[in-house]
């Protein structure tokens, strides 16, 4: 079962799928080289924007795999 909620991962400890950190890392680097840091994404600490997103996608990947719609 995928847990949906956002904050329990948070509090839990959840580590991110390597899928997510990579995105999240490309985008970021895209968004501050080439948008001017236009969403200023962080991640790494309580409440940034970045390790939000990360969840968001670690639920993602997490339901797609479920289903075995995702290629590694």
């Amino acid at each position: 079962m995928v847990e949906l909620d956002i904050n329990k991962r948070w509090e839990d400890g959840t580590p991110h799928d390597h899928r997510s950190e990579e995105l999240f890392n490309a985008i970021a680097d895209i968004d501050y080289k080439l948008g001017g840091d236009f969403f200023c994404w962080k991640s790494g600490g309580d409440g940034d924007n970045g390790e939000h997103l990360m969840y968001e996608l670690d639920i993602y990947f997490e339901q797609k795999d479920s289903e075995g719609k995702t290629e590694e």
